[in-house]
């Protein structure tokens, strides 16, 4: 009798599983504990600049959603300027593997570093657009940045430009008086 209860316990037990389900902690839950809402570490560790302007709506937008507060815990090392004459001068005084700006400023920026194996990677932020300043942005540059958008679209274009950029050293010649 004792065997037959016991059996009928598991058995009902097995057959409620899906109710059991729902008592006890939820952070106990695969996923749905606080670790998991963190940032993930980054493929490539980038030192990134990053230009706001101002006089846009980007750097609020940024802002409000914690990009440069999410990148370094990500693990990149981060600098936000908005002075656009301290650019230059920052990118000559130290090494930057990617430098972030609004789509505005990307020309400015282009031919302020030129071109060489240590010019760093520009990737563009585009605020709020229209499916064909996409496309056009998509097209022009190798990555695009699209704001608002969530830290994990953020991070994994990060680690795309990174990833290019690794591509794009590796393929580079190797001038004649360096052999």
């Amino acid at each position: 009798m004792r065997k037959i209860l016991v059996a009928a316990v598991l058995l009902a037990g097995c057959l409620a599983g899906v109710d059991s389900l729902a008592c006890g902690d939820k952070f106990l839950v695969i996923g749905r504990g606080p670790r998991s809402q963190r940032a993930k570490g980054a493929v490539q560790k980038a030192a990134i600049l990053m230009y706001m302007d101002p006089r846009t709506e980007l750097p609020a937008a940024i802002q409000e959603q914690g990009l440069e507060s999410d990148l370094k815990l990500a693990g990149h090392r981060v600098r936000v300027i908005e002075d656009r004459r301290a650019v230059g001068e920052t990118l000559r005084a130290q090494r930057y593997d990617i430098v972030l700006a609004g789509l505005s400023d990307m020309e400015s920026l282009e031919r302020e570093l030129g071109s060489g194996a240590a010019r760093p990677t520009l990737l563009p932020i585009v605020y709020d657009p229209t499916a064909e300043e996409l496309a056009a942005a998509r097209r022009r540059f190798e990555c695009v940045m699209k704001s608002p958008s969530k830290k994990q679209h953020y991070l994994a274009v990060i680690d795309d430009a990174m990833v290019l950029r690794q591509k794009r050293a590796h393929a580079m010649p190797v001038p004649k008086e360096e052999r």
